[in-house]
């Protein structure tokens, strides 16, 4: 995957086995996540929280953030239990990459959108919610065997956004990003030239229009570490049906600050 090039994929043969294996783990399937709650003494966030299926003490691992989309908000701290979270309990990735991984819900939105009138595209904003979770990662890093040269984060959707958001808020917490259906921010980003960041869009996405994350991708792709693949047949809710939760972990692990 070459920085600063665009991908135009015609996705005819949807990568379904991984995807449909994935959605076969119910509740019980993902008891392995921990139930947790971050709090600051004003808000609250839940999450779930993995840790590798076998832990040396003198070994440090890979933490993976991982953001929900807008139909996951609520406190029941089990629905940010998505494609993107669920994917690393797959046996075959429990065995092959030994990562922690953490899911935060969101008790409301965790990036709104604003109109962005200098490029006409809409821009991401965050807020103090996301601050309360990259906060807590801190003390995460001290109390687990995590390796603070590769934390990583990922989102769909809302979630996309919310990865766009906190890659500007923390640069120097995170060694690689992939934005999926997300809304992109433009204010930091002289911030993120070093960083590794994945674009992932879909041309007939009515819900996220692409022209935010194509815009991103065209100011920073002769700067920056940014590379878009853009599907040119698939939706807002069908991205994930193409391959991407067997290329995910190949390309994201690889990566370190």
């Amino acid at each position: 995957m070459k920085y600063g090039t665009k991908t135009e994929i015609y996705d005819k043969a949807d990568s379904l086995q991984s995807l449909a294996r994935i959605r076969q783990i119910k509740n019980l399937g993902y008891s392995d996540f921990k139930s947790g709650k971050f709090d600051n003494g004003k808000l609250t966030v839940n999450y779930r929280f993995l840790t590798p299926k076998t832990i040396e003490q003198d070994k440090k691992y890979p933490l993976i953030l991982v953001f929900h989309g807008s139909g996951a908000i609520g406190t029941n701290n089990t629905s940010q239990m998505g494609v993107l979270s669920k994917m690393w309990l797959l046996p075959e990735n429990r065995e092959r990459y030994p990562v922690y991984i953490l899911a935060p819900q969101f008790p409301v939105r965790s990036s709104n959108y604003h109109l962005d009138e200098s490029r006409n595209v809409k821009a991401s904003e965050s807020n103090e919610h996301l601050d309360l979770v990259l906060k807590s990662i801190d003390s995460l890093v001290i109390n687990e065997n995590i390796d603070r040269n590769r934390i990583y984060v990922m989102g769909f959707s809302m979630g996309g956004s919310t990865t766009a958001n906190a890659i500007s808020k923390r640069p120097d917490l995170f060694a690689a990003a992939i934005n999926i259906s997300g809304i992109s921010q433009f204010d930091k980003m002289d911030l993120l030239l070093k960083m590794p960041i994945w674009i992932v869009h879909g041309t007939l996405d009515t819900d996220n229009f692409p022209q935010s994350n194509f815009r991103f991708f065209d100011e920073m792709k002769s700067k920056g570490k940014v590379f878009l693949w853009e599907y040119k047949d698939k939706y807002h809710n069908n991205i994930l049906s193409t391959g991407l939760v067997d290329e995910i972990p190949k390309w994201l692990l690889k990566q370190h600050q």
